[in-house]
This record gives C-alpha cells, sequence and structure tokens, in this order.
C-alpha cells in the first residue's frame, strides 16, 4: 500500500481520487491549499504526489518549488484545467513527473499513479530534470488542454534546448506556426531571430533569392546584393512553412546546405554558414509526397528527425473555451472593446461545429463577432458563421482532383460531335450536371444543414439556396 496526497481545493476531486486510491489499495492524503501540501509532504511523507496548480494562497507551481527544496525524489503530478505552454514548462522544469489536464480521466489517473510509483522506486525511470530557459511573451499563447496539445506542451520543453530538427504536420489553420515560435522561444535560441518563410507564396523563380540571397548583378533587377532567410536567421530558427511546396530542384540544394551547414548567395561563391536551427512544417502527408516523387526521401528523413503533429480543432473541441478567452482578448485590443464575458450558448454552438478552417476560421468568428457585440458578453446574435469562407484548396491539390475531369470532357466533346450537339449545349449540359452533383454531394456530407454545404463548396448560402430551388433540366 502507497501513500498518495492530493491537493486541490476542489473537494470532489479529492473524492474521486479517494476512491480510486482505495480501490488500487492505496491511502490518500488530502490537502485543499498549496501551504497543507507542503506541510504533508515534510510530515507524512508520502509516495507520490497529485497538485493541482490553482488553489488559494500558495498555488500548486509555487509549492512544488518549495517541495522540491527539501525533497527532490517524490514524484509529483501537476494538474491544471487551464492548460498553457508557460505552466507545462513551469511543472517541468521543477521536476514535474508528467502533467495532467482537467477534466480528469479514471484511466490517466491510474496509468500517473503506476508510473509515479514505478519512480519511487526506481529513480531512473523520472523524468530527465530541464535547464531552465527565456521565454519571450508572445502575441498569442499556445493553449489546450486536451491530451493531445499536452502532449505537444511537453514535447515542445523536452525539445527546447537540443539540436534536432522538428517537423510540424497538421491541417491548414491548426496553428503550425505557433508551436514552431513556440520550440523557438522555449529554449536558448529565443533571444535570436525567429525568420519564417512559405514556401508555397513565394513564386518559384524566386524562392530561391529569397532562401539564400543574392548578390549585385546575380539577375537582372539585382541591384545590389541582398542576404536570404538563411542568413538573415543567424543562430536563431528558420522556418519554413509548407515545405512540401518547394521545388525538387531547391530540396536538392536544402538537402546539401543542411548536410554541410554552409550556403552560397545566388550569383556568389562564398561559402556563408548556416548557424540556425531548421523547423518545417506541411499540411500534406510528407511520406505520401516521397511515394509519389514529389518530394525527396533523403531530405525527408533530413527534416524528419522528430515530429510535432498538431490536431485539428474537431478533435479538440475542449480547448475551445481556453482559446475563445486567449482569442476574445486579442481581439478586444484590436477592436477597442472590453467583452468580459461569452454566454454558455456560444460556447456549444462553438464546440458543436466541425472547423474546417480550424483555429484560424475560429478566430475570424471571435473578431467578427466582437467587432458587431454592443454589451460586455458575447452572444448567439454576435455570432456570423455565414461569412466565413473556407480555406482555399491548395491549386496543386485542386489539380489532382480535377485531373480526371479532362478526360470526362474529352469524351463528352467526342460524343456531342458524334451526336451533332453544337458545343455550347454540351458545355451548358454538363455544367449543369455538374453543378448538381456537387451540391447533392455537398448536402449529403453536411447532413442537408445548407449553412455548412455552401460553406463546404465555397459559396453563399443565397447561392446555394437559389440553385436548389431553381434546378435546371438536364435536358
Amino acid at each position: 500500500m502507497a501513500r498518495i496526497l492530493v491537493a486541490d481545493d476542489e473537494p470532489s476531486i479529492c473524492e474521486a481520487f479517494a476512491a480510486v486510491l482505495a480501490a488500487e489499495g492505496h491511502e490518500a492524503l488530502i490537502a485543499s491549499n498549496g501551504r497543507d501540501a507542503v506541510d504533508l509532504v515534510r510530515s507524512a511523507r508520502p509516495d507520490a504526489v497529485f497538485l493541482d496548480v490553482r488553489m488559494p494562497g500558495l498555488d500548486g507551481l509555487a509549492a512544488l518549488k518549495e517541495i522540491r527544496a527539501f525533497d527532490r525524489a517524490v514524484p509529483v503530478i501537476v494538474m491544471t484545467a487551464y492548460g498553457t505552454l508557460d505552466t507545462a514548462a513551469e511543472a517541468l522544469r521543477n521536476d514535474a513527473l508528467d502533467y495532467l489536464g482537467k477534466p480528469l480521466e479514471l484511466s490517466k489517473i491510474r496509468q500517473l499513479l503506476r508510473r509515479a510509483l514505478h519512480a519511487r522506486t526506481d529513480p531512473a525511470a523520472a523524468s530527465v530534470a530541464l535547464e531552465p530557459a527565456t521565454v519571450e511573451p508572445q502575441p498569442r499563447q499556445l493553449v489546450g488542454q486536451s491530451p493531445a496539445m499536452q502532449e505537444i506542451f511537453k514535447r515542445i520543453i523536452l525539445l527546447a534546448d537540443n539540436e534536432l530538427g522538428v517537423l510540424v504536420q497538421g491541417e491548414s489553420g491548426t496553428g503550425k506556426e505557433l508551436v514552431a515560435r513556440a520550440v523557438h522561444t522555449s529554449g536558448r535560441r529565443a533571444a535570436e531571430p525567429f525568420v519564417a518563410i512559405n514556401c508555397a507564396a513565394i513564386p518559384e523563380t524566386l524562392i530561391e533569392s529569397e532562401l539564400f540571397g543574392h548578390e549585385r548583378g546575380a539577375f537582372t533587377d539585382a541591384k545590389q546584393a541582398r542576404p536570404g532567410r538563411f542568413e538573415l536567421a543567424g543562430q536563431g530558427t528558420l522556418f519554413l512553412d509548407e515545405i512540401s511546396e518547394l521545388p525538387l530542384n531547391l530540396q536538392s540544394k536544402l538537402l546539401r546546405v543542411l548536410q554541410e551547414r554552409t550556403f552560397e548567395r545566388v550569383g556568389g561563391n562564398t561559402p556563408i554558414a548556416f548557424r540556425a536551427r531548421l523547423v518545417c512544417a506541411t499540411n500534406r502527408d510528407l511520406a505520401a509526397e516521397v511515394a509519389a516523387g514529389r518530394f525527396r526521401e533523403d531530405l525527408f528523413h533530413r527534416i524528419n528527425l522528430v515530429t510535432l503533429n498538431v490536431p485539428p480543432l474537431r478533435e479538440r473541441r475542449d480547448d475551445i473555451a481556453e482559446l475563445v478567452r486567449s482569442l476574445l482578448a486579442e481581439a478586444n485590443r484590436e477592436a477597442g472593446k472590453s467583452i468580459t464575458a461569452v454566454e454558455q450558448a456560444v460556447l456549444d454552438r462553438l464546440r458543436a461545429r466541425d472547423w474546417p478552417g480550424n483555429v484560424r476560421e475560429l478566430e475570424h468568428v471571435i473578431k467578427r463577432a466582437v467587432l458587431t457585440a454592443r454589451g460586455s458578453t458575447l452572444t448567439v446574435h454576435d455570432l456570423d458563421f455565414d461569412a466565413v469562407v473556407s480555406p482555399a484548396v491548395p491549386e496543386a491539390a485542386l489539380e489532382r482532383i480535377l485531373a480526371p475531369l479532362d478526360a470526362v470532357a474529352a469524351a463528352l466533346v467526342g460524343l456531342g460531335a458524334a451526336a451533332g450537339e453544337s458545343p455550347p449545349a454540351m458545355h451548358d449540359a454538363a455544367m449543369r450536371r455538374l453543378d448538381r452533383a456537387l451540391i447533392e454531394k455537398a448536402l449529403e456530407a453536411t447532413g442537408g444543414n445548407q449553412v455548412a454545404a455552401a460553406r463546404l463548396l465555397g459559396i453563399s448560402r443565397s447561392t446555394l439556396r437559389s440553385k436548389i430551388s431553381n434546378p435546371a433540366s438536364d435536358t
């Protein structure tokens, strides 16, 4: 039997813990604040501690520091309903064994309890202590209490002070750049530059110069020498967003730079040292891109030493309340408003959505709602989902989707010519059929929800209604 200290100011949580511990054959010690928790660790010498962050008087993180001042061995699991990267970093850097988000899951409690007791008997099993790092204030913090986000927090802290390349994967709008910035600001490079470039946003003819810079006279408009992003990053972090869009010839050059840690400007021959850490991101499956011959396999393995998978918002709905709190503060600053509360009905509506545009789409909804809100509370009447535009389909992806239509179009034109139909008649018939099929599939995919179907198709609800109420004949 082990003695487990549970420190939380919510009696219901303490009672639930006591029941779980009793069922496991352990004794529960209860504290309702940080000061009592520290005193109990001193006097009762528990085998493990579950410590809430927000408690009256001495909070959980301060209590953890005091505990570590006289007991470096007792396993401590920090609990909180307010998950942020800073909280996770503070807990792990003070030798917390793990970080547990609320609402608590019984299976997770049992799993961590077994791990804590194992760490107590086998100190080598405990987590590795990390050196403190400077964390720069950010315009927006990573937040989330979902298990997936908590895992990202922990991995960011563990990655912060090494030199491994990091690949951040996730759908558009999930916050991949925010994750990359967190990797940067959580480590010893925090005071150095963070330089980002979106490989999909730069024309292919300019991307090499943007990355590596150019010398004067390297090409027609190069009237003076100019450093590229690799040079500007210095000893900081270079973030290559949408790395999958990098042309194959530049993928080869990037691989060489990563192997040799030097590069030359376009039109130059003087080697320049590449001293930055590289973090890449993509919304595509790079392994599939490699298999299709669109991405170099050797480069894939080079940048994929550590992968952080950012979950889509529909898989972390429990984080929406925290995200709204963060986004609301930002929207208030931008709009000069002071909205201090959100109706529960608003959160219910937001949690019910699938968010194809992820956190970026949620951000637009909140900012628009703040602009139109009249009082100090955000209400469901302030929400405007109709104005939300679906994220654009990447051009390359759209090309792959529509490629089969080339063969269909050729066959239709051939049939039309054989039947003696004029090209305009064939065109109109084909477009009507395609239009109808798209609408039917969109309505089927959204369960008949016209607002969602319009968003999926990238058209307005009124346009969709017009097409439904005035169907064109196929004959």
